[in-house]
């Protein structure tokens, strides 16, 4: 490979748009693959995960790569689901290049568009293919004018299809004979100069017209749509002349940027100083961990040692090798563009960057998304609380768009994810990849409790039989304080009714007494003022006081009419407007307060509040009423009092926890 060039293109696309079955074609249709893989058969060489198998779906973004003309072609495969958006970010971070699939029975949904947006958004050219042409029977003018609404006048389609539907049996290619004069116009316009020349009447070469369109691409003013149909291979072996023709190589594409000795810098690849991005990490039976790391800078060789800048460790580099599907093959060198395998790293994780140690640069993180549904878990076996752990560690490090607690309060272990089937694959792998079965159900809620007005409160614990006793008597006041203010503790003691050593206990002992109310919540807004009780100079101790002050605070709450409050989330749903009444029927069934609408482009987005207690399971809802076309944020926004008659069961339900535990 040392005359050819290196590219590489990430695949993205809505779910069953056809990206797999697309990536399966170029490695086939270019002799990497002996037979053409097929999702739905299972034997596909990137769906290789038995979850991916079983699903029929991908799940894990899966690297191959193929040589054509000379050139070294990588492709990134990755989901379509939104569940597993982290993946696309992963493989969008690692790439030079993108291929947005569309299904033009479809059309482009929120997803399409949200990955195109992060292909934007990093700078690199976006190339539009249009799948699964023999089964397509509608107008192809109509779907290329949405792709153009969606996706801005920059969509060119610079071939024309032959045939449509069944009779589809080829592509004309509209760049190699220029002929088409909207075609050159396009092009002609992402150029100044060619304008120019244009507008003087002068003459425009093939040449002029090549360059101009490939700085187009490069700058993002052309976005390229070609046709194919994967299935049948039609379409695919021009699709490769395309992508080795156009595609940019890591000299060509955006720069990587990072930190540099305090110093913002953009890395220029070279052959000398070595820089690595680690965009995924894969859990391997036989090898541990697996890192997969796109080559930014230099020529990289195994047997060297590299420095982990955001850890400041060293790695050594024992093997190289270069992934195919769930196959590796070792190789003596990747250059820059590339996308190798290492294995055996100590200290790295996805997102690292691992540089020769003369050059010490921190590229950028990978920005992921934030979780938005949880899920608790229950062992099927007490044994089996440890291998739990350790298999949830583990997939953390795999997937760090998921990630595991176990809460003290609410006394569960909860794990967050993008979504259901996020959650639910996750309980899959734990019980292929460690052999432990979980048991899910709903997660608790951090229901809190606070009271409306003054009350006093009376603690005494005294035990005197002879010897060294117990002695402890403290009187409180206690009284609400604003949402904003959790907790106030006031000493009023005077005349020494409670020597100042022992008053740390009794606040000790309302601190406890607060962490689990008389309703059975975590008591928050409350001033408690201490301001008198009694000691015994021989049989007071830290302890008496401690356990007057938990009982002072529970007789003071019950009598300051207590009541519940619930943690309420500021939720933004994006959707088409077709589904606006639907949705917002469900939001407000769900309790939901809608605070506004606003349009963002062809979506509508919906902010409500809504309490969390009500959300369980949203995502499947808002993909079943939006057919999948939906998508939401949420995050933590205040805590608001639960209705009176919804409070009463919870607290019911409280109180049966506190007399289990």
């Amino acid at each position: 490979m040392a005359k050819g060039e290196i590219k590489n293109f990430v695949v993205i696309g809505h779910a069953s748009s056809g990206k797999t079955t697309l990536t399966e074609a170029l490695l086939y249709n270019s002799g990497a693959t002996k037979r053409l893989g097929d999702v739905d058969q299972g034997n596909s060489i990137l769906d290789f995960d038995p979850q991916e198998q079983k699903r029929k779906i991908t799940i894990n973004l899966a690297v191959a790569s193929t040589e054509w003309k000379g050139n070294k072609l990588y492709f990134i495969d990755t989901p379509g689901f939104l569940d597993f958006e982290g993946e696309v970010r992963a493989g969008i971070r690692a790439a030079d290049n993108a291929i947005c699939v569309v299904d033009p029975s479809q059309g482009p949904d929120v997803g399409t568009e949200r990955f195109f947006e992060i292909a934007k958004k990093k700078g690199i050219p976006v190339i539009f293919v249009i799948t699964k042409m023999k089964t397509f029977g509608g107008e192809l003018d109509e779907v290329i004018s949405q792709i153009k609404e969606v996706f801005g006048s920059g969509i060119t389609p610079i071939q024309v299809p032959e045939g449509q539907g069944e009779g589809f049996s080829g592509v004309k290619d509209l760049l190699k004979s220029t002929e088409d004069e909207s075609l050159r116009e396009s092009i002609i316009e992402t150029s100044e100069e060619l304008l120019d020349k244009y507008m003087a009447g002068e003459e425009i070469t093939d040449e002029e017209l090549k360059e101009a369109f490939k700085k187009g691409l490069k700058n993002g003013d052309i976005y390229p749509v070609l046709f194919v149909d994967s299935k049948a291979g039609i379409g695919i072996k021009e699709l490769l002349d395309f992508l080795s023709e156009y595609g940019l190589t890591a000299y060509e594409s955006v720069w990587e940027k990072g930190t540099l000795k305090g110093e913002e810098v953009e890395v220029e690849p070279t052959l000398d100083k070595i820089v690595l991005f680690v965009f995924k990490v894969l859990q391997e039976a036989h090898l541990g961990e697996l890192f997969f790391v796109k080559v930014v800078s230099g020529e990289m060789k195994p047997g060297i040692e590299l420095l982990n800048t955001n850890k400041g460790k060293m790695e050594k580099i024992n093997q190289l090798y270069e992934p195919f599907g769930k196959e590796r093959k070792e190789v003596k060198s990747l250059l820059p563009g590339s996308i190798g395998v290492l294995v055996k790293l100590k200290e790295t994780q996805t997102g690292d960057t691992l540089a020769s140690k003369d050059y010490p640069v921190v590229l950028k993180p990978l920005e992921l998304p934030e979780p938005l549904v949880n899920v608790a878990i229950v062992p099927k076996t007490r044994e089996d609380q440890e291998k739990v752990m350790e298999g949830l560690n583990k997939l953390k490090m795999e997937d760090p768009t998921f990630y595991y607690k176990y809460d003290t309060e609410l006394k569960q272990t909860q794990i967050f994810g993008l979504g259901e089937v996020h959650l639910d694959v996750i309980v899959s792998k734990l019980k292929e990849k460690f052999n432990v079965e979980v048991n899910t159900e709903k997660p608790k809620i951090p229901y809190r409790e606070s009271i409306r007005k003054k009350a006093e409160g009376f603690g005494k614990f005294v035990k005197q039989t002879g010897g060294h006793g117990q002695y402890g008597i403290c009187n409180i006041r206690i009284e609400p304080l604003p949402r904003d203010k959790e907790y106030e503790f006031v000493d009023e003691i005077f005349g020494g009714a409670i020597p100042s050593q022992f008053i740390p206990s009794v606040e000790a002992g309302v601190k406890k007494a607060m962490e689990r109310g008389v309703l059975g919540a975590k008591v928050v807004n409350v001033r408690v003022v201490l301001y008198d009780g009694k000691y015994h100079p021989v049989d007071s101790s830290n302890f008496a006081f401690e356990v007057a002050g938990s009982l002072a605070f529970k007789d003071a709450e019950a009598k300051a009419d207590p009541y519940l409050l619930e943690p309420i989330y500021l939720v933004e749903v994006k959707i088409p407007e077709q589904y606006m009444g639907d949705v917002m029927g469900d939001l407000n069934a769900r309790r939901g307060r809608i605070l506004g609408m606003e349009a963002e482009g062809r979506y509508q987005k919906i902010k409500a509040y809504v309490p969390l207690a009500e959300l369980y399971r949203y995502s499947s809802t808002l993909r079943s009423i939006t057919k999948g076309r939906g998508t939401f944020t949420m995050r933590f926004d205040h805590y608001d009092e639960v209705p009176r008659e919804i409070a009463q069961k919870i607290i019911e339900e409280l109180k049966k926890e506190q007399e289990s535990d």
